[in-house]
């Protein structure tokens, strides 16, 4: 018998793709990316709308060079640059009433996940307003269309997925035709970006790499795709941090940050550190990035631990080590090797693996000078229950998961 027949059963499942169109690369690009963008919609007519936060539209020169490079060019209808951490819904709603204003039919989301997600948000909305022609239709030309060009490596822009607060509490909308149409990564757009927020916003694509890897319906079609997000993210996070202006290296976080969550037509949370960083961010005002750092090291251990925790999902977050470069895993063994003299490798032996992943990413978030906990952040200790009750789900009190992410929240607090 091989080594791989005594590991698990044959694989099986599908892989469905998104309505992303094209993806574009490159210091610079944006100048020639971004016409041919709108210009391959098939709009007779195309007036964008771009979508941003006041810190980008005022901070930077970025949004001017876009007003002016789509105005040159008969492309434009306006912007709004009011999209707050989070994507409030009273902000997004005024967003969509300046793209009612404006006659926009494009939109150009620009910055991080808040102002991706708000263009979501709006397309979906219009689509589905009551009295709406087009509302329940499943085709995607009856919604506005969206290109993202993303400041961060938050990673909004490959999901259909649209997160927004209302009245302090998470919520989201999902469609397959809310994927933006085209992403375009241009590496000089970030050199503005804050380091804090460039350099943990990549730790939110390491943790969407992770926890792709032990979600209930990990792909294998993608696996290879996360594992090599890992290693890139792992090796290059700490260099832009030494090397801010360096374009090759932001380019390169760029595109890591895309194969972390690369585009599938999924919804839904991926594992616990998303949960968690759902129950905290929008609730006490936690920077997306910020709750990958505070949550993510305790979760992969937790995960690693729980018998609920399945062995297609062991084997993965065990294979993510042999991803890991030194320093930060200064023990390396190759793929599918077993581990500790055995002639196989045991649940137990990927279990040691994953908690050896998750001590790996802590000192990743050290290196990069991340590490916080909840109480810089003045979360209440007195909520850490209700925290865990909503990260855990239909899981009681008396659980092993309610009762392990307990223990969690009070370690990282």
């Amino acid at each position: 018998m091989s080594p791989v027949s005594r590991m698990l059963p044959a694989p099986g499942g599908q892989w469905l793709n998104t309505f992303v169109q094209s993806v574009r690369w490159g210091p610079g690009c944006l100048e020639r990316a971004l016409p041919e963008a709108l210009r391959s919609l098939g709009l007779t007519n195309p007036k964008s709308l771009i979508i941003t936060g006041n810190s980008l539209a005022t901070k930077s020169g970025i949004i001017k060079r876009i007003e002016g490079q789509l105005q040159s060019q008969g492309l434009y209808a306006g912007t709004f640059s009011a999209i707050d951490q989070h994507a409030s819904v009273a902000s997004i709603q005024k967003a969509q009433a300046e793209l009612e204003r404006t006659g926009a039919n494009v939109l150009v989301a620009v910055g991080g996940g808040s102002p991706i997600d708000a263009a979501k948000a709006i397309s979906y909305w219009i689509h589905e307003a009551e009295g709406s022609s087009v509302k329940g239709s499943t085709d995607r030309r009856t919604f506005i269309p969206i290109i993202a060009v993303p400041t961060t490596l938050s990673l909004a822009e490959t999901t259909q997925n649209a997160g927004f607060t209302r009245d302090g509490k998470k919520q989201g909308v999902s469609h397959p035709a809310l994927v933006p149409r085209t992403i375009i990564y241009d590496a000089e757009l970030t050199v503005d970006t804050p380091e804090r927020l460039w350099l943990s916003s990549g730790m939110r694509s390491v943790d969407h790499a992770i926890e792709s890897l032990y979600r209930p319906d990990p792909s294998p079609v993608l696996r290879n795709m996360w594992l090599g997000a890992i290693r890139d993210l792992f090796h290059f996070l700490p260099l832009s941090q030494k090397s801010p202006s360096d374009l090759a290296i932001r380019q390169r976080l760029q595109l890591a940050c895309y194969t972390s969550l690369s585009p599938e037509a999924r919804s839904g949370a991926l594992g616990l550190s998303h949960s968690l960083g759902h129950a905290l961010g929008a609730t006490y005002a936690i920077p997306h990035g910020i709750t990958s750092c505070l949550t993510l090291a305790a979760s992969i251990r937790l995960t690693a631990q729980l018998s609920s925790t399945g062995p297609e999902q062991l084997e993965a977050l065990s294979d993510a080590l042999s991803y890991i470069p030194a320093p930060y895993n200064p023990a390396p063994v190759p793929l599918g090797v077993p581990v500790g003299g055995s002639t196989t490798t045991t649940d137990e032996e990927r279990r040691q693996r994953g908690v050896r992943v998750g001590d790996a990413v802590q000192a990743l978030i050290a290196e990069l000078g991340l590490a916080t906990t909840l109480s810089e952040y003045r979360v209440p200790k007195d909520d850490l229950k209700t925290i865990a009750s909503h990260a855990v789900g239909k899981d009681g009190p008396e659980s092993e998961k309610y009762k392990g992410v307990l223990a969690l929240l009070e370690g990282i607090y």
